[in-house]
């Protein structure tokens, strides 16, 4: 049996910082924030300037988006102030870049990707998942996303008072999701590599609307794109779940069956119920997924927190869907009224 570390070994360096930080503070039970850790391990001169104050009401697309490009250059030599940090730190020669890495993707993690109740501080939760991306392994960061996105709006919406709420999800993804499903955002002129959602990011990427017309566009899906995340294919074909499918069909697969979301938060496990069934025949999935959820539950243990988790991206279950073609005219398979 091939013995693997529970814990990457580049994790006790950041754990190590983090507690350096810690300690420099008065108040020895304070977080970290991500300021001073950014501080703490940045020794370079700042590259991109804050962007200019937004401007509310834009009917025009911005000159500018004060985005990165996203080119990555040639990593230079360390410089003497990188090398006295990692000196001081105990970090062995072979492992320097990829604790680097970790250091920031760690941050990434806690402002952008799965930001908790106090979105300035590092968490140290979160060096783990860090250190194995430095390493080149690949996660499966969708579904806690996700299951922060629901139970977000979920809290909004069974709020008495919403305007007045203070919980932290993951609001640019939905940006993100309108934007490129509804056309609400200015898309960018430049060329940016990475994932979509950086087509309609910057300063200024958002239209503006009145609320009568943000529901019109919403409801009555003139501009909507239905068929922009479906698969591109020559035809229509069946899949079956045994296992040998690609990686693209399989999470398309996962898209559209019946789950829950699981997230952690410290020591609890937040479940979010996954439907699709409304959604999908809303926007064209008219077949039917196999599986009810029968139960609406939203906390677990840590044990049936895996067990929701392994269920959501269980493989090798010899379910059947049938993926159709791209259609000519996807609209047609769009209803406008559904029921709750």
């Amino acid at each position: 049996m091939k013995k693997e570390r529970f814990i990457p070994r580049y994790s006790k360096y950041l754990l190590y910082a983090y507690h350096l930080l810690q300690s420099a503070d008065d108040n020895r039970c304070s977080h970290v924030s991500i300021n001073k850790w950014v501080k703490f391990w940045s020794k370079k001169a700042t590259k991109y300037h804050p962007p200019p104050p937004r401007k509310e009401k834009k009917t025009v697309r911005p000159k500018l988006t004060h985005n990165p490009l996203g080119d990555i250059a040639i990593h230079e030599r360390w410089s003497t102030a990188e090398e006295a940090l990692f000196a001081k730190l105990c970090i062995e020669r072979s492992l320097k870049e990829e604790v680097y890495l970790a250091a920031y993707l760690a941050c990434w993690l806690c402002v952008f990707v799965l930001p908790g109740k106090d979105v300035n501080s590092i968490r140290p939760s979160t060096f783990k998942m860090a250190s194995l991306m430095a390493n080149g392994r690949r996660v499966n960061l969708a579904i806690p996303v996700l299951a922060s996105i629901y139970e977000g709006l979920n809290t909004v919406a069974t709020s008495p008072k919403p305007a007045g709420m203070s919980h932290s999800f993951h609001i640019h993804f939905v940006y993100a999701w309108l934007a490129y499903y509804f056309k609400t955002h200015y898309s960018v002129w430049q060329e940016l590599r990475g994932p979509k959602m950086t087509r309609f990011s910057g300063e200024g990427g958002a239209k503006y609307y009145e609320p009568r017309e943000a529901r019109k566009r919403i409801h009555k899906a003139e501009f909507v794109s239905l068929a922009c995340n479906m698969l591109v294919k020559d035809g229509s074909f069946k899949f079956v779940d045994d296992g040998h499918a690609e990686g693209l069909d399989h999470s398309y697969f996962v898209a559209i069956r019946s789950s829950y979301f699981t997230l952690r938060q410290g020591g609890r496990f937040i479940i979010e119920p996954y439907n699709p069934h409304r959604f999908g025949r809303q926007f064209g999935y008219y077949q039917d997924v196999p599986g009810t959820l029968r139960y609406d539950t939203r906390v677990a243990s840590l044990e049936e927190g895996l067990r929701y988790w392994r269920l959501c991206v269980l493989s090798k279950s010899s379910s059947k869907a049938w993926f159709p073609c791209l259609p000519a005219n996807a609209k047609k398979l769009c209803s406008k009224a559904y029921k709750a």
